[in-house]
């Protein structure tokens, strides 16, 4: 029995998140069909496993988004290997939570950071599946919140909904104010973007208030401090057409944003830029080329999203000719997302 899960998990699972991120269907196919001899549960393995996902948690604040993906879904997929599916014990448990986190940081990479849905969403689902093995709440709250982002920001708020439906259900059970927080702003952002204004304001009073709820966070939640909540705030602010808001809350962001930060803060530059346009367009653009050359040492393709509506905006005032030719100066592979 304990087999057939195994069999079954590596064929539904595994093998679409290879061939999705790039590996040849021969190499593949043999990677799901003999895996050899497994290591068994030795708490050594695992506790080494887990240490390799922290070690690569930390390492998305440094490395090229382009050399670490390929280090994390080679991570993800031994991860998958030495998991038994049917183990129910504490290394077990252990294990399927640390490949769950390997997971959710290679979907994070390739959505956000390469612009990369499918390889996102095959990687969301072993992240979905093994945080599920691991019966961690708070865990699978933050997959199904980051999953949510790839219908959210495509417009489709049915599925999106469904998403941070599960989430918050999960969060519910574990997580801590940090965590809740999140929740909220993701929804706003994601309410915000599918045209709910008033709903994605009360979210950001509810994200303001989690902060003072009880409980503690786990040490993967390192991409929400107090400082990003202004971010969110005001991205939903300008999505709702509230400039002025905006302006307010994205400069709050930018004077409270830590230096390991970098791809937020080209997002931020950018937001800010598109809230100027109507009453300072060439402080926008100025906003605008300052988030390009960020993006020239820390290329992030969520940010190269927002420079094809700040150009739309610059264009109506008159000043956009500066900020293509600098958008022509980034790296081609990224700069035709846009």
């Amino acid at each position: 029995m304990l087999e057939d899960d195994r069999i079954t998990f590596r064929q539904e699972v595994l093998l679409p998140a290879l061939l999705a991120a790039g590996v040849t269907p021969e190499m593949a196919h043999l990677t799901v069909q003999r895996p050899g001899k497994q290591p068994g549960r030795d708490p050594k393995i695992v506790e080494a496993y887990a240490t390799m996902t922290a070690a690569q948690r930390d390492l998305y604040w440094e490395m090229p988004p382009a050399l670490l993906v390929d280090a994390a879904l080679a991570h993800t997929r031994l991860g998958v290997e030495l998991l038994d599916t049917g183990a129910n014990d504490a290394d077990g448990r252990l294990l399927a939570g640390s490949v769950a986190e390997s997971a959710l940081l290679s979907a994070r990479l390739a959505f956000f950071d390469l612009g990369q849905p499918a390889l996102a969403v095959q990687a969301f689902v072993i992240a979905e599946r093994t945080a599920e093995l691991a019966d961690d709440h708070g865990l699978a709250a933050a997959i199904a919140a980051h999953h949510a982002f790839i219908p959210g920001f495509a417009g489709q708020e049915s599925e999106a909904h469904s998403y941070l439906e599960a989430a918050h259900a999960h969060a519910r059970y574990a997580g801590g104010p940090m965590l809740r927080s999140w929740l909220h702003c993701v929804t706003a952002e994601i309410l915000a973007r599918t045209g709910q204004a008033a709903a994605s304001r009360d979210r950001i009073r509810q994200a303001e208030d989690s902060m003072t709820t009880s409980g503690s966070d786990p040490d993967w939640l390192d991409f929400f401090t107090p400082d990003r909540l202004p971010g969110f705030a005001g991205n939903a602010a300008l999505l709702a057409g509230r400039n002025s808001q905006a302006v307010n809350r994205l400069n709050q962001a930018l004077e409270r944003i830590g230096s390991r930060a970098a791809k937020q803060r080209s997002v931020l530059l950018l937001d800010l830029a598109a809230a100027h346009v109507p009453d300072d367009p060439d402080h926008a653009l100025e906003l605008a080329v300052q988030a390009c050359d960020l993006l020239e040492s820390e290329p992030y393709v969520t940010a190269y999203q927002r420079i094809p509506g700040v150009r739309r905006a610059l264009a109506g005032a008159g000043r956009d000719t500066r900020l293509v030719e600098r958008a022509r100066e980034l790296p081609l592979s990224l700069s035709e997302r846009g």
